[in-house]
């Protein structure tokens, strides 16, 4: 838990989770719930192409697939699943100990009856009485004369034969809806030569003992609908672009809803699993992205207006996407969705815009669920960062708007002859589409770069053009107060520029750097040797006071350099040039003089360069004064110059904050040997006589 101290302010509630999680974890988790909240919420925004259409709901515009899609319908495949069961002949057992039973209650019966008509105690209507209330059987009124007036004959034929009526109707198996059918057919079952009177009383005791013995076995039955169930294979639906799913003032049924669904064009309300799902996918997104840029663009990582402005692009590409998929598919293809990764090359870095042109292409793909898409967010993309990776001039632009269109063509007719499409006018609206999409990738791009870089105050590559302009105001204050500083700035810009170039930084930020490196001798232009015209004021000061008056330099220099408003990549130049490293001169003459020197008093204070290009200025400026200085300027006496004053800020490690390498070094060393070798090469002496002298303007106009 974060505890703050009593009196702890709101605002100091940062510097207090930084403190807490350490920068880093602070950083990654503001990026991810910032980047996941805020693309979860453009995923789970309902498209403007969507309707919400339920089944019953009288559709109140037409609805027209925007693409071809297949689809199984659950309404179908069910409708077919149940046809399947309902034609499965229900099983059914039969139950032995039916028969048997009621065999048993039929002797039962049979010898009830038996017993009342041998009782010659009983009266003829006692015996029809007793055999009325017989529990054993059921004999009406109206049948119980016919029973005792029976002969003994007759009556044994019945008792005889009943049981064979019985097992008769029995053979064929009884079920509970043919029982009322067996039982009307029970007198047919009776001999025909029965009297009326055996066969009315033989039909009785028959219907009355006669069950279904057959029953339905729900387990079995259940189990064959099952199986008939699962095997119907699932019904497939084919929509194709431009069919009308559902037209206007009609009911919507369910197979309407499902096509709507596959189009992705209805709405019925909130899907929380699918919520849900989108969210997690929003947040995983946003972590990999993070995760990335921290462990492979630092620099981009730990600058926070870069960060804002690769959220944003990647919310602008979602947020573009859910408004135009689905529902407008054609219209999705004239989307400069390149443009994005094009500006955050130049203004972010590469790296980066390929990590967010992912991510965002990604998000097409799930929010489409078409492979088209995320290729054709994608692929030109790449080629449009390939063509403005430095963006030096506006033909890269250009060039980048031809590249992103070949590949969104690329892309349309990859996919078009894999799909094997057959519809020309289709084909030739995303042709057109891909070449709009191409050209307002590089108009969009170019003007991106300018509005967010100067809204974000990103340094971009116009910016330093405009700052390495020799009119600009601060340069041209440099020249006329500072003539030597402003000619030792040229040289130093030329060698910086030079060196950037064969180690593959940025030269344009190296040599605007350069340029400005030491603005901060304008202030006390004399306290510099090579602005100094006669005597030097520092023969009369401590060394320690004019070491003081030099590295002021410095701070004068940031000074000027905020009311110029100079982006931080070149202000950076201005105290990384000296780093932290001891102003040797004034150190060594206070030492000869026997002061027992501070070491910290003659230091400059920093900070040490942190990047190439500063690196490499710090190396040119020292190697360019140092040469200057020399009295012989032979090759010789240049290389061992060069060699020791670059030997001289590794080992005193000014450059181990820059990711300069060791070869890095080796051909900065020669790239500035080759340029100073040039510039003071050897010149052939001229001889006096042949030096045309200029007569004075006298005997000129003598002469005339």
């Amino acid at each position: 838990m974060i505890r703050l101290p009593a009196g702890r302010r709101l605002n100091q509630i940062p510097a207090a989770l930084r403190t807490t999680l350490g920068a880093t974890t602070l950083r990654m988790y503001v990026f991810v719930i910032a980047t996941g909240a805020l693309t979860a919420l453009a995923l789970l925004l309902s498209p403007p192409a969507t309707v919400g259409y339920d089944v019953g709901t009288l559709a109140d515009r037409t609805v027209k697939a925007p693409r071809s899609v297949a689809f199984v319908s659950e309404t179908l495949t069910e409708a077919e699943r149940e046809r399947a069961a309902a034609a499965v002949a229900k099983v059914y057992t039969r139950d032995p100990a039916v028969v048997a039973s009621s065999r048993d209650r039929l002797a039962q019966a049979i010898a009830a009856i038996g017993r009342v008509r041998a009782d010659a105690a009983q009266t003829r209507d006692q015996r029809i009485t007793s055999i009325t209330r017989l529990t054993e059987v059921a004999i009406s009124p109206q049948l119980a004369p016919l029973v005792v007036d029976m002969t003994a004959a007759e009556w044994d034929a019945v008792s005889k034969e009943v049981d064979n009526a019985l097992r008769t109707l029995y053979q064929p198996g009884i079920r509970p809806e043919q029982l009322d059918t067996a039982r009307a057919a029970a007198a047919t079952s009776l001999p025909p030569a029965w009297t009326d009177r055996q066969k009315a009383v033989g039909a009785e005791l028959v219907r009355q003992f006669l069950e279904a013995d057959v029953a339905l076995d729900a387990v079995q039955t259940a189990s064959a609908q099952q199986a008939a169930r699962n095997g119907v294979l699932p019904v497939t639906v084919q929509v194709l672009a431009g069919e009308v799913v559902v037209r206007e003032s009609t009911v919507v049924n369910a197979l309407d809803v499902e096509k709507l669904r596959a189009l992705g064009l209805v709405n019925t309300g909130i899907d929380w699993p699918g919520a849900v799902g989108l969210t997690i996918w929003a947040v995983l997104i946003a972590a990999v992205l993070a995760l990335f840029m921290e462990r492979h663009a630092t620099e981009a990582w730990n600058d926070d207006r870069k960060m804002i402005l690769v959220i944003l692009s990647l919310l602008a590409v979602t947020v573009t996407a859910r408004a135009l998929v689905p529902g407008h598919t054609l219209l999705v293809y004239f989307i400069p969705f390149a443009a994005v990764a094009m500006i955050i090359t130049v203004l972010v870095g590469g790296r980066t815009a390929l990590a967010t042109q992912i991510a965002g292409a990604l998000h097409v793909g799930i929010m489409s669920g078409q492979v088209e898409l995320v290729a054709y967010v994608l692929v030109p993309a790449l080629l449009g960062m390939a063509a403005v990776r430095r963006a030096t001039t506006a033909r890269e632009f250009a060039t980048g708007a031809v590249s992103v269109a070949v590949g969104n063509l690329g892309v349309v007719v990859s996919f078009a002859l894999v799909g094997q499409s057959t519809d020309p006018l289709g084909a030739a609206q995303l042709a057109v589409a891909a070449l709009v999409s191409g050209a307002g990738s590089g108009l969009l791009a170019f003007a991106g770069m300018a509005i967010f870089g100067h809204v974000f105050r990103i340094t971009t590559v116009f910016e330093l053009r405009e700052l390495a302009d020799p009119n600009h105001p601060l340069l041209r204050q440099l020249l006329l107060r500072t003539p030597g500083t402003y000619h030792h700035s040229l040289l130093v810009a030329n060698l910086a520029e030079r060196a950037a170039e064969v180690i593959g930084a940025d030269p344009l930020v190296a040599r605007v750097g350069a340029y400005y490196h030491d603005i901060g001798k304008m202030r006390n232009p004399s306290a510099f040797i090579e602005n100094q015209t006669g005597t030097n004021p520092h023969d009369e000061l401590d060394p320690m006071v004019s070491a003081g008056i030099v590295a002021a330099h410095v701070r004068d220099g940031l000074s000027l350099a905020d009311r110029y408003h100079l982006p931080a990549m070149i202000r950076e130049m201005i105290p990384a040039h000296h780093g932290t490293s001891v102003v040797k001169y004034f150190y060594q003459l206070a030492q000869q003089r026997g002061q027992n020197p501070d070491d910290a008093s003659f230091h400059y204070p920093g900070p040490r360069p942190r990047t190439k290009e500063a690196g490499i200025v710090m190396l040119a400026d020292g190697t360019e004064a140092s040469v200057r200085s020399l009295a012989e300027k032979k090759p010789e006496t240049i290389r061992v110059m060069v060699e020791r004053i670059v030997s001289d800020r590794l080992a005193e490690g000014q450059l181990d904050e820059c990711d300069l390498t060791l070869r890095d070094l080796q051909q900065i060393k020669d790239a500035f040997c080759e340029l100073l070798l040039g510039v003071y090469h050897e010149r052939i002496p001229y001889p006096e006589d042949r030096i045309a002298r200029i007569p004075p303007a006298s005997q000129a106009a003598s002469d005339r």
